[in-house]
């Protein structure tokens, strides 16, 4: 694994690009490190030597999708409106390319089945539930969300949600962007800002 101060090889890019095209595409069982050698142009043992496993595959894809995850967060300045930030990072997952919400979705379904792939997953949980969590206790400190909110509970629901957006199918929906927009606001605030 690349050390966090130096960027990752081009080699290493492209084989990441190829495995996720290929899972995405065949899934976790369909895939074979043969395929992936073949999409990144390279030999087996140039892959073997960057990715020993298609689990260490599935761990460098799932960290990659943390950081993207951290990113969406990252861009939230302290004073914005936090459920305006959450409605906008839901509605980014909603318009991810379908083959990375395949992928996820793919990778979730593999952690069920892979007590090594679980624990990959676990890891992304809970760092992403931290991070939710922190920001917010900082909104609740600023008294934008409830005094009394139920931090952690509240986290999951918020991630648990991001997941169910993944995962939907429904690209015929009636709802028109403005529509599910004002629905998600309307349900976060609910959370957030309970009344009563």
């Amino acid at each position: 694994m690349d050390s966090e101060n130096t960027p990752p090889s081009p080699t290493r890019l492209r084989v990441l690009a190829a495995a996720r095209a290929c899972f995405s595409r065949d899934g976790f069982h369909g895939a074979s490190m043969k395929n992936i050698c073949k999409a990144s142009e390279i030999s087996p043992g140039t892959l073997y030597h960057h990715f020993p496993s298609k689990e260490a595959l599935v761990e460098a894809i799932i960290e990659e999708d943390q950081l993207r995850a951290f990113s969406r967060f990252a861009q939230d300045k302290p004073d914005s409106d936090l459920v305006e930030t959450i409605v906008n990072n839901l509605l980014a997952v909603r318009e991810e390319d379908r083959a990375q919400r395949a992928l996820v979705v793919e990778i979730m379904a593999e952690g069920m089945r892979n007590p090594l792939v679980a624990e990959m997953l676990d890891r992304k949980h809970q760092a992403i539930m931290a991070m939710i969590e922190s920001r917010l206790r900082q909104a609740q400190q600023q008294g934008a969300v409830a005094a009394d909110l139920d931090l952690p509970a509240t986290s999951s629901l918020l991630l648990s949600l991001t997941y169910g957006i993944l995962a939907d199918t429904a690209t015929g929906s009636a709802l028109s962007e403005t529509q599910r927009r004002r629905a998600l606001s309307a349900m976060i605030n609910g959370v957030l800002r309970p009344v009563g």
